[in-house]
């Protein structure tokens, strides 16, 4: 590994990783994701460029705002150190080829709609988690794209159906049976974008990898809590499974293929 590229590859995960806190606020709330400039939302100041680095300026402020002391949420930082980290990993992993921005876009596109449906269900003003339209159409059309020039055009195609399929057709079985929606438009669609990036073997596995691990999520928290009938977002089980996949593609398809 080149290490100077390395960091360059790392860098540019942090900034995209600070892009995407931007578009995971906006995005669900309607907003402009480009005007006005970021600032504070409790005084109002505007962000300026020194303090807006890449997981560097939150600890040099530590965590707080330059003009009014406000607390900022580490979620920032961890947002932007994560996805550089796993941009470096793709970077280690397919060395500096298209099969790496390959990854790299489904790692930004599965973080992104995976913070935006934490973030907006745990916000009051909201009534559940939202992966935007905008995010899944952005991710389904660059997904495509490069996929199509990776591996031919009917991977993609055939992968976004078998996707989108995977989980509309149970969707919609449990509203007819039990008179109400069992899964979120927006984790159908961020399904297409999954198959259409990781091809149609990906499938099997990000459906049953994603409810086995919300279902043992799902179980610990109604225990610790107390709490039943809990209703959880499913999108960021769908995008830890997909980023599992992609770096372990060979293993789990030998497993579950013998391929």
């Amino acid at each position: 590994m080149d290490i100077l590229k390395g960091i360059y590859i790392f860098f540019i995960g942090a900034c995209l990783g600070s892009f995407m806190n931007v578009l995971t606020y906006r995005l669900p709330r309607g907003l402009n994701i480009a005007f006005p400039p970021s600032s504070c939302p409790k005084c109002g100041q505007k962000i300026r460029f020194y303090d807006n680095i890449p997981v560097f300026s939150w600890f040099i402020l530590g965590g707080r705002c330059r003009n009014c002391k406000t607390p900022v949420s580490i979620m920032y930082p961890l947002t932007e150190l994560l996805t550089a980290l796993l941009f470096l990993a793709c970077y280690i992993k397919f060395g500096n080829t298209l099969t790496m921005w390959h990854g790299c876009a489904v790692v930004f596109f599965m973080l992104a709609a995976a913070f935006a449906d934490v973030f907006t269900a745990a916000d009051e003003n909201f009534e559940c988690g939202i992966i935007p339209d905008s995010l899944n159409i952005a991710g389904f059309v660059i997904g495509f794209l490069l996929t199509y020039l990776l591996y031919g055009f009917k991977f993609p195609l055939y992968g976004a159906l078998a996707g989108f399929l995977g989980l509309f057709i149970p969707s919609y079985l449990f509203k007819l049976i039990r008179k109400k929606e069992g899964m979120g438009g927006g984790d159908i669609k961020l399904m297409a974008v999954v198959g259409a990036m990781l091809g149609i073997k990906s499938v099997f596995f990000v459906i049953f990898a994603s409810a086995f691990m919300g279902a043992v999520f799902g179980i610990t928290l109604q225990a610790v809590s107390g709490r039943k009938n809990i209703i959880m977002p499913f999108g960021p089980f769908i995008a830890a499974a997909a980023i599992l996949y992609l770096f372990y593609a060979p293993l789990v398809d030998k497993f579950l293929y013998g391929m």
